[in-house]
């Protein structure tokens, strides 16, 4: 193993330490070449390569290899100072926590682990101009101040994570503007515990709002028993309080603990923990605990802009909103015509009833005249009615004794 590859496995990149209770991780990726002439080549500039040039860029390699050599020792000697001067004062990560909120979670993690360590392996460092992203996978170990009070032992600590560091070169000085943690399992074991074979298995990113299933399977030495919780909370910071009414344990069911939760609709990262009790065959007296924490990266919910679409799209909407008005207006003219038809019915065979009424008996004579006269009273009074007539026939009204049935025309004549 060459210096630089020895330095290269031994890089940290603290800051994931402090957020996960480990350190920083990555992702391999590979690099296909693009065949080119010997004139293509020659004429190539910056802009046009797809991607950066590691051996034009060794020296901004070099740079960044020294900045995680150093920060890994002083994150390793816990010194806060010099950790925090290697990040940027806009420094922001993909939980939304900022440079402030970074000191202070490294500074809680230093207090209840004071004899944490990490170890870093980098595996690509990309550098593009003044830009440049590292990507590693991190094991942290280390033990925790104080003792539980059930098991009378301290809990020991070991991490794994894997992500990525972004860098921006200002003037001469690399500075740290950036991170993102896309896998990370924690486990703090105390007295028992720390001898079980537990596994916490999970999704490790869920859409926004979408249900998902964790699971913890564990094995038992004969005459214990196993009891769990299963719990998430989106990552923020400050931590909200805990409500008052937890999440009680349950008894595994063998040797297995699950539980269907929901993500988040806030759009936020979550830390999932599994708390995993060992007792007696009478349940009655703790002698293991195992705390396992898992990250789940939320994916964001898209709203839809009902606005927003293809011209093939907006064609295919209209015909159908034709199609559908033409159908319905069809059933509409068909429905109004039943109906008339409906009605019409009635109406006609009412009219034949009366006519042939009507014809069975003949009309007197005095019933004709009647009728004769009503009809040009009705037209008279319609055609040539006038406000005088109106007037002279509302007094006539009035003068008309009360309880008197007014005469009609042919009878007053």
């Amino acid at each position: 193993m060459t210096k630089k590859q020895a330095a290269r496995k031994n890089l940290l990149t603290p800051l994931m330490v402090s957020l996960a209770l480990s350190a920083s991780s990555g992702i391999n990726s590979s690099v296909h070449a693009i065949e080119t002439s010997p004139a293509a080549t020659t004429a190539a500039s910056s802009d046009s390569v797809i991607e950066p040039d590691n051996k034009k860029n060794e020296k901004e390699r070099k740079e960044i290899e020294a900045l995680l050599s150093n920060l890994e020792t002083q994150w390793n000697a816990h010194d806060l100072d010099g950790v925090m001067n290697h990040y940027a004062e806009d420094y922001i990560n993909n939980d939304g926590l900022d440079k402030k909120a970074v000191a202070s979670i490294t500074k809680k993690f230093w207090l209840q682990y004071p004899n944490s360590k990490s170890v870093s392996k980098i595996k690509q460092i990309r550098v593009d101009v003044n830009f440049a992203t590292v990507e590693s996978r991190d094991v942290a170990t280390g033990t925790t101040e104080k003792e539980n009070p059930d098991t009378g032992t301290k809990g020991d600590l070991n991490s794994v994570s894997e992500g990525q560091v972004y860098l921006k070169k200002n003037g001469l000085n690399w500075k740290i503007i950036g991170d993102r943690i896309d896998y990370e399992k924690v486990r703090v074991s105390y007295g028992l515990a720390r001898q079980l074979t537990a596994n916490f298995s999970a999704p490790e990113q869920v859409k926004s709002g979408r249900q998902y299933s964790a699971r913890v399977d564990i094995t038992l030495p004969v005459g214990l028993k196993a009891l769990g919780l299963i719990t998430s909370q989106p990552l923020k910071y400050p931590q909200p309080p805990e409500p008052e009414e937890k999440a009680k344990p349950r008894f595994f069911d063998g040797e297995t603990l699950e539980r269907v939760m929901s993500a988040n609709t806030a759009n936020r990262n979550e830390l999932m923990m599994a708390t995993i009790g060992i007792t007696n065959s009478t349940g009655m007296h703790l002698l293991g605990l195992a705390v396992v924490t898992r990250r789940l990266n939320i994916i964001p919910q898209t709203v839809e802009d009902p606005n927003d679409k293809t011209e093939v799209a907006t064609k295919a909407d209209d015909d159908i909103a034709k199609k559908e008005d033409a159908k319905t207006d069809t059933e509409k003219s068909k429905a109004g015509n039943e109906s008339d038809a409906g009605k019409a019915k009635p109406e006609e065979s009412s009219t034949k009833e009366e006519g042939s009424d009507k014809a069975d008996k003949p009309a007197t004579d005095e019933e004709k005249d009647k009728k004769t006269e009503t009809k040009i009273e009705t037209k008279n009074e319609s055609d040539s009615s006038s406000p005088s007539d109106k007037e002279s026939s509302s007094k006539s009204k009035e003068k008309s004794p009360k309880g008197k049935k007014k005469k009609s025309g042919a009878d007053s004549e």
